[in-house]
């Protein structure tokens, strides 16, 4: 092997010159004289010049090769998302955590407070409202909703404290420069140290995604906690020691010579209280002090003598226009709002620009063979010879490189329900969904030996690698904007880790804790023992000596109809009251558990139950079609049934924490039937398993637990009563998540 690896070839030159060497290294070191009535430089140039053509093609952007005859680029439509759509993240820090706070309406400020050892998995909030609120319920109510919809997993809401404004009075004497209009700096003054005080702070831009990769380690810095803010009694003035760096900063300020917020005669006489109740808010006073309490907290002084602050310039007091200032602060808020920046970078906003839609067509190859040629008949004439011969494979096989460009935008067509029995574009169709997936951050589990496709015939199948891969990759940027956060109990949504456990491991959630709904619906009900109704007659299962088993046999089929509850019943004979085992429940999931027979002038339905007896009829038929049809119908409910039960309940334990006990918010428990045919397979269980390792943060441990039929039907009723809140049900569920099932106490005793 060569050290170094050959150039690449960039044009026809490249290529011919290749080619030639190739060719006289195969005919010998004489092989032509060159001209045009050469037969072999003529092959070879027409190769060389279709294989450049598809070679400029295939270099093309891809966004050419996508774009509709319109000149659309429908990226819906293959699988793709908009920046803005698919760089969205759920809280990580609990700085990001009072930023989605701080988006409710008629909310200025949120703290979250430092996780209290004594109560962990508990965020304590501060909400500082936003003036002239007048239904401060309403806004706690909004910001409670807000956080249970980005609850990350294990954690939920401690104390949630409505700050109550202090008003205080700007007073003090800054020297100014003389770049900005005095009433502009004293604008900047009162609003800036307003926000200061409500925590708001200097605005910041939110991180881009080259600003996370350039510097990783600003999401592990500890959030800056709005700095502690005395109210004593005692002192009339306060501190803004912590707030000159800031304000300093602001447009027009030279130097702070003396600044300070008194406190008005009635606030002076407030109670203490504790740091996180209370706000100091700035305002300009229009009103005495005693009527401090009716003020309207963006009132400006309508005279200059009642201006707290003192600018200078060169030493020399200047003259205020207190209604230059409000039209200044109005103009501030403004161009704040304007100027609030995307967290998406430039270059990410053109992705979905339409390109130049190209047609491919591939010529038959005689189009680049010279003019010479072709006007004397050149290819006629020699129909019957070996260059003839020659030519017509080289076209084939351009033409089938041509046909991949060609099939690219129908292969990119994100239409779960199509079925493709090509099996080389079914594979290619997957690889294209892993490939997008991998895109943004993610990859398919390995479903080799995980029972996942337990329920699905082979068309079925691979109809749903398609549909699977594609439900996947449309939901993923909902997913990762809230990855690992827990069910919104307000909105009954699954949250994060939920939503993608039940996408990856094809399973359903449970709204309200039930798991056996499915089969009471039908009437069923699992039991322990023998289910079968007596014994069968002899006569009941007549075969016909010249029956031959494979003509029993009914082939899978996808079209079929789900039955009801009474048409199951019927078709359902050897059941007692609707009990069978959980053995046989999945046993009429299989290919063989139905097979049909001719019978005297019909044909009859029967069910073969393996080790539970012998054969059963079940039903009669006149035509074979309607037999045949009765069991895809039959078999397919079955399998429905099996499929419909398989659903899933999270229990968060600090959700329990009401209880009285000690609940571990680093515990939940996951909890799942064990009693359906794919539930019942250990490498199904172990597959979700891995899956919920992999998905769970790492600091959450999330039991799985397999029921059967009555202790599943024990936890609904446990689940039920802890919707009251009391703290005896809600400890009887805490008691039963902590007992182990007979099945987990065997696996430890082994």
């Amino acid at each position: 092997m060569s050290a170094k690896p050959p150039e690449p070839l960039e044009d026809f030159a490249d290529l011919r010159r290749v080619a030639v060497d190739y060719a006289q290294e195969a005919s010998g070191k004489i092989w032509t004289d060159y001209n045009l009535h050469d037969p072999g430089v003529t092959l070879l140039e027409q190769t060389c010049f279709a294989l450049s053509e598809i070679a400029y093609q295939v270099g093309l952007p891809t966004r050419d090769l996508l774009t509709n005859q319109r000149g659309n680029f429908c990226f819906h439509n293959l699988g793709l998302f908009r920046p803005r759509k698919v760089l969205n993240t759920t809280p990580v820090t609990r700085d990001d955590l009072a930023a989605w706070l701080c988006a409710c309406k008629e909310v200025e400020s949120v703290t979250v407070a430092e996780p209290d050892p004594e109560r962990p998995g508990l965020f304590d909030i501060t909400l500082i409202p936003s003036d002239n609120v007048k239904d401060k319920k309403a806004v706690a109510k909004r910001l409670r909703k807000a956080f249970e919809a980005a609850r990350p997993l294990g954690t939920d809401l401690g104390r949630l404290t409505i700050a109550e404004p202090v008003y205080v009075k700007l007073i003090g004497s800054i020297e100014i420069k003389n770049e900005v209009l005095p009433e502009t700096t004293a604008a900047y003054l009162y609003y800036g140290i307003a926000r200061l005080l409500k925590g708001i702070g200097t605005p910041k831009k939110p991180a881009k995604r080259q600003d996370v990769l350039d510097e990783p380690l600003r999401l592990l810095t500890p959030p800056q906690s709005r700095t502690e803010q005395k109210l004593d009694s005692k002192e009339t003035q306060v501190d803004l020691s912590a707030y000159l760096a800031k304000l300093r900063e602001l447009p027009g300020v030279q130097t702070i010579e003396h600044l300070t917020l008194q406190l008005p005669k009635k606030t002076r006489e407030y109670v203490s209280r504790p740091s996180h109740e209370v706000y100091f808010h700035s305002f300009l006073p229009t009103m005495p002090e005693e009527e401090l309490q009716t003020i309207s907290t963006d009132a400006l002084p309508p005279l200059p003598e009642e201006i707290g602050i003192i600018l200078t310039l060169d030493g020399t007091p200047v003259a205020l226009n207190a209604k230059r200032i409000e039209e200044e602060v109005v103009r501030i808020k403004a161009v704040e709002i304007a100027q609030a920046d995307h967290h998406i970078d430039a270059p990410d906003w053109d992705v979905m620009k339409p390109g130049r839609n190209r047609t491919f067509s591939q010529s038959h190859v005689d189009a680049f063979l010279p003019f010479v040629f072709r006007a004397r008949g050149y290819r006629e004439n020699d129909a019957t010879t070996l260059i003839a011969e020659y030519r017509s494979s080289i076209d084939t096989l351009l033409s089938d490189m041509v046909d991949d460009l060609n099939t690219l935008p129908e292969i990119f067509k994100a239409k779960p329900k199509t079925q493709n029995d090509d099996a080389k574009k079914h594979r290619l169709q997957v690889a294209l969904l892993d490939y997008l997936i991998a895109l943004q951050g993610s990859e398919m589990p390995a479903t080799r030996h995980s029972g996942l496709h337990c329920y699905h015939t082979t068309r079925e199948r691979h109809r749903f690698e398609i549909s699977w891969r594609l439900n996947y990759l449309f939901s993923l940027p909902a997913l990762h904007a809230a990855r690992a956060t827990g069910p919104d109990r307000e909105k009954k949504k699954d949250g994060g880790f939920l939503s993608e456990l039940a996408t990856l491991c094809d399973l359903d959630i449970s709204k309200d804790g039930k798991l056996t709904g499915r089969l009471t619906d039908y009437g069923l009900r699992l039991t322990q023992g023998p289910t079968l109704a007596g014994e069968a007659p002899a006569e009941e299962v007549k075969l016909v000596s010249a029956t031959s088993p494979f003509d029993m046999i009914v082939p899978e089929s996808d079209k079929y109809e789900l039955l009801d509850k009474d048409a199951l019943k019927t078709l359902s004979p050897f059941l007692t009251e609707g009990a069978l085992t959980a053995e046989l429940f999945a046993h009429l999931t299989q290919s063989d558990s139905f097979a049909i027979a001719p019978y005297p002038g019909q044909y009859q339905i029967l069910l073969d139950p393996g080790i539970f007896g012998p054969l059963r009829r079940i039903g009669l038929r006149q035509r074979k079609e309607d037999a045949q049809q009765a069991v895809v119908n039959l078999r397919s409910t079955w399998r429905d049934l099996n499929r419909r039960s398989e659903t899933a309940v999270l229990i968060e334990h600090i959700t329990l924490r009401a209880c009285g006990e000690d609940c571990d918010p680093n515990m939940a428990d996951l909890i799942l039937p064990g009693w359906t045919a794919r539930c019942a397979m250990p490498s199904y269980q172990s597959y979700i398993e891995t899956q919920v390792n992999t998905l769970a943060p790492a600091h959450i441990h999330v039991r799985v637990r397999w029921l059967d039929f009555d202790t599943c039907a024990k936890f609904e009723k446990l689940y039920a009563k802890s919707k009251s809140g009391t703290a005896e049900d809600l400890r009887a569920l805490k008691v039963f998540l902590d007992t182990p099932t007979n099945t987990e106490a065997e696996g430890q005793d082994t």
